[in-house]
């Protein structure tokens, strides 16, 4: 009876990158995980892609710093 679930992928990148190409790069990933969530058996009543690029990074580094931890995709769940 509860209606589906409202879907938020999030992709982010380190700063080893131009901005605008980070940004870019992460709607690439989290566009990835869109497909292989597609294909799963769940409801969802949105699916919600964006890209916050180099700009949240979860270790802080200086422009041009290849970090890995930073290049992510989360995936929120309502």
């Amino acid at each position: 009876r509860r209606p589906g679930a409202e879907i938020l992928i999030v992709g982010h990148t380190d700063r080893s990158g131009l901005a605008e190409g980070n940004v870019r790069l992460g709607r690439q990933r989290a566009e990835a995980v869109r497909a292989v969530l597609a294909g799963a058996p769940l409801t969802a009543t949105t699916i919600e892609v964006t890209s916050h690029g180099e700009a949240d990074p979860i270790v802080p580094t200086a422009d041009g710093v290849f970090e890995p931890r930073n290049r992510r995709v989360e995936v929120i769940i309502r």
